[in-house]
């Protein structure tokens, strides 16, 4: 069933139309590309603990998926909207009902990101949205965005959010990480223990 929905799909995009899409659409580098586009796969594929559209308004998530211009992706999205794949779209919509109680939170996070995202890289503050809402479930963060592993998070970090990568001195983990700094503002998303060493969860935060 899946080939055959496949085969009905249109061609590959021309390079005049992609030419065209690159004059309305941002350029996107190839690190984001790569990654917007895992991202999109592991939740369409029910891999990722993400809401359909990743968080983002629908204008932003269709402006996303014209920058990345892919032909597999649309491929997918068509499959995931058939009846077979029910289950994944109630998945998401149970995600997505979850994440919005908890929508300040959410923006918290994202105004965190905003004010560290790096101003050359274009589709940083999309990416931005994408991890504050990931942070919301209860998975480690890399693996909320159907990433591979913890240093592919890492990497992704460094690329949009280059000076708040660097203050994680410590290799602490990136949502604890993200949380702390959230309490240092005025939060109060984390443990009140006096230090972290005098911390029971001391193993949680820090590898």
């Amino acid at each position: 069933m899946e080939s055959q929905i496949v085969q009905e799909t249109q061609q590959p995009m021309s390079e005049a139309w992609l030419q065209a899409l690159s004059r309305v659409c941002p350029p996107m580098s190839l690190h984001n590309r790569n990654w917007f586009k895992q991202i999109i796969h592991s939740q369409l594929n029910g891999q990722a603990e993400l809401p359909y559209g990743l968080g983002l308004d629908n204008a932003s998530y269709m402006d996303l998926k014209r920058a990345i211009a892919s032909d597999d992706l649309s491929k997918q999205e068509l499959l995931w909207k058939q009846p077979f794949k029910a289950s994944l779209r109630k998945r998401a919509q149970v995600l997505e009902e979850v994440f919005d109680l908890r929508m300040q939170e959410r923006n918290e996070l994202s105004s965190l990101l905003f004010a560290h995202c790096n101003d050359k890289v274009p589709f940083a503050f999309q990416m931005a949205i994408v991890v504050a809402t990931a942070c919301l479930s209860q998975s480690h963060l890399w693996h909320s965005l159907g990433l591979r592993n913890r240093s592919e998070l890492g990497d992704l970090l460094k690329y949009n959010f280059p000076l708040l990568h660097q203050q994680n001195t410590n290799n602490m983990r990136w949502k604890r990480f993200f949380y702390r700094q959230l309490c240092q503002q005025g939060g109060d998303y984390v443990c009140r223990a006096p230090s972290c060493q005098e911390c029971t969860s001391y193993s949680e935060c820090f590898v």
